[in-house]
């Protein structure tokens, strides 16, 4: 029997609390990218989980604070599928200001193949 996909992000595929996040960035390991810098861990069961990050920093303006978000959170969305078990923390980068989807997606499955948290062969 086939493993139904779903496309939807709920909030238990979401890291939501500090000390959660504090885990990933005390215990896991990091990996950057032109647009996305990922913290993550490797978990035994269940399934990803992913926390986004758009800092002031990034950006002063709100606007582009949300894309950056909404676009890390499209990618995990799409691509969920495809990886192992784990906790990853998506940080935006300055490089993600001017870049489309299809960038942000290249970038984050590069890193996830270099984190060894993508299953080659796909469910």
């Amino acid at each position: 029997m086939e493993k139904k996909v779903t496309y939807s992000l709920s909030k238990e595929e979401r890291i939501r609390k500090g000390h959660d996040f504090k885990y990933v960035f005390e215990s896991g390991k990091s990996l950057g990218g032109a647009t996305v810098a990922l913290y993550f861990i490797l978990k035994n069961s269940g399934q990803p989980r992913a926390g986004f990050i758009a800092s002031k920093r990034f950006s002063k303006r709100a606007v582009d604070r949300n894309r950056a978000k909404r676009l890390m959170k499209e990618v995990f969305r799409l691509n969920k599928h495809k990886l192992y078990p784990c906790d990853i923390v998506f940080i935006a980068r300055k490089g993600m200001k001017g870049a489309s989807y299809f960038q942000v997606e290249e970038d984050f499955l590069k890193l996830a193949r270099r984190a060894g948290i993508l299953r080659e062969k796909e469910c």
